[in-house]
């Protein structure tokens, strides 16, 4: 996945809200303090916790339906020196597309796409329902995942309910017949191994434990963020 445009540096100063960053652009005139939005509504432990970190923003165009008014969007940080995080989790189902529906791994080989943000469950959308090669469908659930400790990439980096009840009903359709892939999209190449948060969401890992046991398919996919996009650069075992 490549950006429309080249990403603008900048420097982390401050979240104060959920959904928005204090940042310092560059320009020739000097530093320029702005609030971006930041689409991300995790903890963003291990990659935009320290003022100074640098920060890489995409431009929003003009939307009078904006109350905030945002003129950017964060992409990527860089918390240690070369090491680049892709911190936009909406980047997440567009690269999982491009995975599974391109050059396939094995394991998805023969899938095609049948929609997206599908409808399922009680009161869940699917990010992508594919079929596979014997005409079964697969639901995708896409999980970004950001936070590293050690050589682990974790998720989730906050309690998050929403992700517990998405692994209950992925395995409801796994009862009717159908296949569910949970795909994690590791946007960060310092890590070698993906695992649940236990520690900040115990519930969430004993759900995948259950989940799995029951028939829920688990992949993590590795990308490489960079000045120019985000680049797959293979799977990464899983410790569960």
């Amino acid at each position: 996945m490549r950006y429309d445009s080249p990403l603008l540096p900048a420097v982390f100063r401050h979240r104060e809200k959920r959904f928005s960053v204090l940042a310092d652009i560059v320009t020739p005139e000097g530093p320029d303090e702005v609030w971006c939005h930041c689409p991300n509504p995790g903890r963003l432990l291990s990659c935009l916790e320290t003022p100074g970190t640098p920060l890489f923003l995409s431009s929003l165009p003009f939307n009078p339906k904006n109350p905030e008014g945002y003129r950017f969007r964060t992409e990527q940080s860089e918390p240690l020196p070369g090491v680049r995080v892709g911190i936009n989790p909406n980047r997440a189902n567009g690269l999982a597309r491009d995975l599974l529906s391109g050059e396939a791994p094995e394991f998805a080989c023969g899938w095609v796409h049948a929609g997206s943000e599908v409808p399922y469950g009680k009161r869940s959308r699917v990010d992508h329902l594919y079929r596979d090669e014997k005409g079964r469908q697969v639901y995708v659930e896409v999980k970004s995942v950001t936070y590293r400790e050690g050589d682990r990439a974790l998720f989730p980096d906050a309690v998050s309910e929403r992700a517990v009840r998405h692994l209950s009903e992925l395995v409801d359709r796994i009862r009717e017949g159908d296949r569910a892939l949970l795909l994690f999209v590791v946007q960060r190449v310092d890590c070698r191994i993906v695992s649940p948060a236990d520690l900040i969401h115990p519930a969430y890992g004993e759900e995948l434990r259950k989940a799995v046991k029951n028939g829920l398919e688990v992949r993590a996919a590795s990308f490489l963020p960079d000045a120019e996009g985000l680049h797959y650069r293979g799977e990464i075992p899983l410790a569960l």
